[in-house]
């Protein structure tokens, strides 16, 4: 039996239409690998390692490569001992609707 080639991307559009609450998962989902995206790079920017931010935050390496890591989800105390490690702070703002 052949492969069937297959668009990804339309697939997850018709699946994203069927199901509205698929798409507050997938914003959510892109909220959070774009908030993972840019500490890293502040970090790799002032030539910190994985291990620099370990010793800084009382995190081991592995609990820093995790929160890295989008597949897993730090706990608040752990992201914010990371942030603190990096020198960032956290900013509330509020959403404005249009």
């Amino acid at each position: 039996m052949g492969f069937k080639k297959v668009n990804c991307k339309a697939e997850i559009d018709a699946e994203l239409k069927k199901n509205p609450e698929m798409i507050k998962l997938a914003e959510e989902f892109d909220r959070e690998y774009e908030l993972i995206k840019k500490i890293v790079k502040v970090r790799k920017e002032m030539g910190l390692t994985q291990k620099d931010i370990s010793e800084k935050s009382g995190l081991t390496q592995q609990m820093v490569s995790r929160i890295e890591n989008v597949g897993h989800s730090p706990t608040l105390s752990n992201f914010m001992k990371y942030l603190t490690a990096i020198g960032l702070n956290i900013d509330i703002a509020r959403k404005v609707k249009m």
